[in-house]
């Protein structure tokens, strides 16, 4: 999955946390036969040790390098919306931002 842009990889992480929960996927990401067997067992799905890796960098996105830079991140259903809707806030301002400046600012940390 080399080359794919991080914004792609964290829509994946949030899908796959959609359809199989967020707490059976956080707990698959540290180890690779937990996440094979979980993804094999819901969606009929092989997931490979690439594929792994870059949820494990999704995961670490959303967790580590976002809180560095200090953008915290929401997730929140909108019936308005007609579905999920992922927040993007830089905690210094509290203004809302949207996931390119979330990305930038992860770049000047990195």
């Amino acid at each position: 999955m080399a080359g794919t842009p991080p914004e792609d990889l964290l829509q994946w992480l949030e899908r796959e946390e959609q359809i199989l929960g967020f707490t059976a996927v956080d707990d698959a990401l540290y180890d690779l036969a937990e996440a094979q067997k979980l993804f094999y067992d819901e969606l009929g799905y092989d997931l490979t040790e690439a594929q792994f890796s870059a949820l494990g960098e999704a995961s670490a996105l959303r967790y580590e390098y976002f809180p560095e830079a200090g953008v915290s991140y929401t997730r929140t259903f909108r019936e308005d919306y007609q579905g999920w809707q992922d927040l993007y806030r830089y905690a210094p301002t509290g203004q809302f931002i949207n996931i390119e400046q979330a990305m930038g600012l992860v770049s000047v940390i990195r």
